[in-house]
């Protein structure tokens, strides 16, 4: 609430809608590494990041800190994004 303006029941909605998963990629939020060890929060956000445009303050959705970390290390850039993906995809190791 303090932080993003959204209650704990709707972060709880947020995290129905995704199954109990990461929106990025999809690993259950009790399998995400413990990134915060705040006595307060709720259990399942000690796992998720609740991730939002830096640019617009919107709330995207909840992610694990590995997914969340790599969006703010390409900055929120999509064709950053779409170059490393055709890295990947190109280069399976020589």
């Amino acid at each position: 609430m303090r932080k993003y303006g959204l209650s704990i029941e709707l972060l709880q909605e947020l995290l129905h809608l995704q199954a109990g998963r990461c929106a990025i990629c999809l690993k259950r939020w009790q399998d995400c590494t413990k990134a915060k060890h705040a006595h307060d929060d709720a259990i399942f956000l000690q796992h998720l990041d609740v991730d939002h445009a830096h640019r617009t303050g919107k709330v995207r959705g909840l992610l694990c800190n590995a997914c969340n970390t790599a969006i703010g290390l390409f900055e929120e850039d999509r064709a950053r994004l779409l170059s490393a993906l055709s890295y990947l995809n190109g280069q399976e190791g020589r």
